[in-house]
């Protein structure tokens, strides 16, 4: 399967489609698939996903078509190994505040003697060991290291970090960017700020990620130019289908 960077780069300008998932089911995974959206991000941040079932979403999602990657729970780094020997696309850092971090974390993401990667053919990723070992390398090589700006002043330095050797990919996150500002989306300032954020990836020959609510702001940012833009999650997804049809039900006319 095709790497998430092949697949922008294939995809010729139009960016990759994706949500969150935070339901730890492989059911609604395939659904997801089903529905075609190109990609998920598992979310181990804001989720109770168990390493073990992390994977096993992974494989779900990559059964389906999608690729599949995962949000850290932490800065810690126990889990980095572990889900990309689990055959994950790629890696989101959230909380990123400093080059330091990001340096230390993508770092652990990437094969020795330039990271700190260690060597695990006979994982998932390496099919068990059934993969050439330059093969498998190189996959490591295109894995997906993305690391999330979420406060002001590192979205301001956004220039910086998309110049580290082994961050290949920022993701914007405008929730926590409300939450420390006050600001939301729609205002100039964030509105200016996103731009020059996205001008920044470009410069850099990196990819550009950001989350939105609706599918209209998922359509204002595929235009432009977001490499991966995420709609909603899946709960939110899932739960607002389920509570439309019973609103819907309640309210119709009696005959």
């Amino acid at each position: 399967m095709a790497s998430v960077i092949s697949r922008v780069r294939a995809a010729d300008g139009r960016g990759l489609l994706g949500t969150w998932v935070k339901i730890p089911s492989l059911e609604t995974v395939q659904l997801l698939g089903h529905a075609g959206f190109d990609f998920v991000v598992i979310d181990m941040e804001h989720a109770p996903h168990t390493l073990q079932r992390a994977v096993e979403l992974v494989f779900a999602a990559q059964a389906m078509g999608m690729a599949a990657l995962v949000r850290l729970p932490d800065h810690t780094g126990t889990t980095i190994q572990p889900l990309l020997d689990g055959g994950a696309d790629g890696l989101l850092v959230p909380r990123v505040t400093s080059p330091a971090i990001a340096d230390a974390l993508t770092r652990r993401m990437v094969f020795a003697p330039k990271g700190e990667r260690g060597l695990g053919a006979t994982s998932r990723a390496g099919r068990w060991g059934l993969m050439a070992l330059p093969d498998y390398l190189r996959a490591g090589d295109e894995a997906l290291r993305m690391i999330q700006l979420e406060d002001w002043p590192s979205l301001e330095r956004a220039a910086e970090f998309a110049g580290l050797d082994h961050v290949n990919g920022i993701f914007i996150g405008h929730g926590d960017l409300f939450l420390s500002s006050g600001m939301p989306t729609s205002d100039p300032a964030v509105r200016d700020l996103t731009a020059r954020v996205l001008k920044a990836t470009r410069e850099a020959g990196i990819l550009s990620g950001v989350a939105v609510a609706t599918p209209r702001d998922a359509r204002e940012h595929l235009e432009m130019g977001f490499s991966l833009v995420m709609v909603s999650n899946d709960t939110t997804l899932f739960g607002r289908a389920v509570a439309e049809a019973a609103s819907a039900t309640r309210a119709a006319p009696k005959e």
